[in-house]
């Protein structure tokens, strides 16, 4: 089987992360969807993990068989969570299948610097969403381009419009999640 990771804080989930789940979802036989307890060099996200995970339910890819929402770093005690520690339990978990690991052009520029990097390589393949910016020979990382994903939205935008601007923020968002941002107060000052 193939399997593809694709971690984050989602906070909050946007359109750009479903639409890159969607994507996933028509690649791999199964998307391990991982929301990250604090990623290393970064704050812990604004939004409880319940709310997090709550957001995530909020999707229209969420009742998809092939999608596992898996709560590994959520729970771990490990602060910061390292990629590689969640990658080994899956890989345990789906001894023989093919692993790959979901990173935006972002994540692929520093991967680098990432914690026991080279390791990491030896359990996955890497698929890149690339915003049409890179090319196969900018990189000496060997990955499968996803090309022309070009989702202006990040989370941070959104948390910095909450007291703001509504309206653009709906643009970012399902209506669904939209709504539970708002009904639970999540992102304000």
């Amino acid at each position: 089987m193939k399997i593809c990771i694709f971690g984050g804080a989602f906070d909050p989930l946007h359109l750009g992360h479903e639409k890159l789940i969607l994507e996933l979802l028509s690649k791999f036989d199964k998307v391990i969807v991982m929301p990250s307890k604090q990623s290393p060099g970064k704050n812990a996200p604004a939004a409880s993990d319940a709310d997090r995970l709550k957001m995530l339910s909020l999707c229209s890819f969420f009742k998809d068989s092939n999608l596992i929402v898996d709560d590994y770093e959520i729970i771990s005690d490990a602060k910061p969570s390292y990629t590689i520690d969640s990658v080994k339990y899956i890989s345990n978990k789906f001894k023989g299948d093919e692993i790959y690991l979901a990173l935006g052009l972002d994540q692929l520029k520093n991967l680098s610097n990432w914690h026991n990097v080279e390791e990491l390589l030896k359990l996955v393949k890497i698929i890149c969403f690339n915003r049409n910016v890179l090319t196969e020979n900018d990189f000496s990382i060997d990955c499968e381009l996803i090309e022309d994903f070009n989702y202006d939205i990040s989370s941070s935008k959104i948390k910095n419009l909450i007291n703001s601007d509504f309206s653009q923020i709906k643009t970012m968002v399902n209506e669904k999640i939209f709504n539970y941002i708002m009904n639970e107060k999540l992102y304000r000052c």
